[in-house]
């Protein structure tokens, strides 16, 4: 299986578009949306919320994983648990 060139997800074998470029490098995309978004859009990956490489590097800015490594379930679970001990810590405010 190989990875899209985009958005970072798994393309199925005989799914999805491949480009051959002049110098040789190939780029897939799984979907029309990735190849729009990469080519007539010229967007970043690492600034599109619904990729891959944009939760990698939101990870990445929060301290929780370490570059290079994917988003994990593991790591999720810990950030939603984090997310509620703050919650429990604030102080509410009174009126």
């Amino acid at each position: 299986m190989t990875k899209c060139s985009f958005c970072g997800s798994e393309i199925e074998k005989g799914t999805g578009k491949t480009l051959f470029m002049k110098d040789g490098k190939t780029i897939n995309f799984c979907s029309r949306k990735c190849e729009k978004n990469l080519l007539k859009l010229k967007r970043v990956a690492r600034e599109t919320p619904w990729t891959v490489e944009y939760k990698n590097a939101k990870q990445v800015r929060l301290g929780l994983l370490k570059e290079g490594n994917q988003v994990s379930k593991k790591v999720k679970t810990e950030v939603k648990e984090t997310k509620k001990e703050v919650k429990k810590e604030s102080p509410k405010k009174t009126k």
